[in-house]
């Protein structure tokens, strides 16, 4: 799908789409500012009250921008003339949840898999053994 096309239809969306291409220049722009082993660090949010909100992905980072940043803020304030000031804000990305195997084979899935391990063995064991593991792990107890 073409936005593009789209918002020579729609004036709402192309003035969307020109917003948005305006802060991914202004992004770019901030991140060629930036030391480079801080410039993936971070995110262009927004330019509020003359304050240019830039987004942390951690303290750390945080913490050595905002060390630098008074030697860095002539050259944002040349980016726009609303900028007046600089703030960070820490966003840390969120954790990543722990996967979990939630695989539920049959009874005649796992008995399949133990005849085939069984007539694999021979000339190929290896692959044998991994369907033999494969059973093991979810074999399910009968309840009582």
């Amino acid at each position: 799908m073409n936005l593009e096309q789209l918002g020579k239809n729609d004036r709402r969306l192309q003035a969307l789409l020109q917003q948005a291409q305006q802060w991914q220049r202004l992004d770019r722009e901030v991140k060629k500012i930036l030391p480079a082993n801080l410039s993936a660090h971070f995110q262009t949010a927004c330019v509020e009250s003359g304050n240019l909100v830039l987004l942390a992905a951690n303290n750390m980072a945080s913490s050595r921008l905002k060390m630098i940043l008074p030697s860095l803020l002539p050259q944002l304030r040349l980016l726009r003339d609303d900028i007046e000031a600089v703030q960070v804000r820490v966003l840390p990305k969120p954790s990543e949840q722990e996967r979990s195997n939630t695989l539920v084979l049959s009874d005649a899935a796992l008995q399949s898999f133990e005849q085939t391990a069984a007539k694999l063995q021979e000339q190929h064991p290896k692959l044998a053994e991994r369907l033999e593991n494969l059973v093991k792990k979810h074999y399910r107890k009968p309840s009582c």
